[in-house]
């Protein structure tokens, strides 16, 4: 979304801003939530984790 908003403007700056902005935002929910599910469900969670991906499969 945010690389189509960048685009759309047809300005890089915006561009970079944008996916920069999205990136930092996903990776500090992805920890947010990671933390509480663990605390959650603990060591199912952890198993769980054990075999799964966080985000794109193979790269994180």
């Amino acid at each position: 979304m945010e690389i189509g908003a960048g685009l759309a403007v047809t300005n890089w700056i915006v561009l970079l801003v944008a996916v920069a902005i999205g990136i930092t935002s996903r990776a500090y929910r992805i920890g947010v939530e990671e933390q509480m599910l663990a605390s959650s469900f603990g060591e199912e969670y952890k198993m769980y984790t054990d075999n799964t991906w966080k985000l794109v499969p193979f790269l994180y």
